[in-house]
């Protein structure tokens, strides 16, 4: 292959992004990384000036953050940060539960020796950053990790909804951040690899026993950091 195939053939698609979603992207990474803190209102003049937009994609993306759950609209009030209760960690973990399952369920009868190295490198980066202190790429290996079997499952109304939990969880593990500051990351790691041992063994209940424990586990560290909240608040 010459050298003008070979550049060619490196070339992908260009994403073209609307600004509505660049705005999105922006407030949602605001809110997961504790930027907008829960109960903060959030003003359309404050992020057109932050923002250099016009209110129209402002208001575009506060209704697709609310319709992720990470922002309320309160009528003649305005929008503000979702505050996450002990009732919502419980839901949101137990839809997550049931995701992870049924992704599970769709995997299983052809889970590749490929997925298993795609999901060991993912588990081999996510401990490097941690030894790194690198905690923003620690999240979004993190979210890889997950994504993957969701997105690997093949299945549209389950990628729909895993995404609208998603964004949720992810702040939910922001709030675990700040009430546990000693938290051990590396739990993580030893979740993902019972995950993928239980692939690999393709044991549909060892997947289902492991989501559940894992899930049940941070759930109870998310419900410790949101009744912390509350108690402060």
């Amino acid at each position: 292959m010459t050298k003008t195939g070979i550049f060619m053939s490196s070339l992908l698609p260009i994403k073209v992004v609307s600004l509505r979603e660049q705005v999105v992207v922006q407030i949602r990474q605001a809110i997961i990384e504790g930027q907008l803190k829960p109960g903060d209102h959030i003003t359309e003049k404050s992020l057109t000036d932050k923002l250099a937009v016009s209110r129209t994609p402002i208001r575009e993306a506060l209704i697709l953050l609310e319709s992720e759950g990470l922002v309320l609209s309160i009528p003649h009030r305005g929008h503000f940060v979702r505050s996450f209760t002990v009732e919502d960690v419980d839901t949101i973990f137990s839809m997550r539960t049931t995701l992870e399952n049924f992704a599970a369920h769709r995997i299983l009868p052809d889970f590749t020796p490929h997925d298993k190295t795609h999901l060991t490198d993912l588990i081999e980066a996510q401990a490097k950053y941690i030894k790194r202190a690198d905690f923003k790429l620690v999240r979004s290996t993190d979210v890889a990790f997950h994504q993957y079997l969701i997105n690997r499952a093949n299945h549209a109304l389950l990628v729909r909804n895993w995404d609208e939990i998603s964004a949720q969880i992810a702040a939910l593990l922001y709030i675990r951040a700040e009430a546990i500051p000693s938290y051990d990351e590396l739990l993580a790691i030893k979740d993902h690899q019972a995950i993928v041992d239980a692939y690999a063994a393709q044991s549909y209940e060892q997947v289902c026993r492991e989501n559940q424990r894992i899930n049940d586990r941070v759930a109870a560290e998310c419900r410790y950091a949101v009744e912390k909240i509350l108690v402060i608040s």
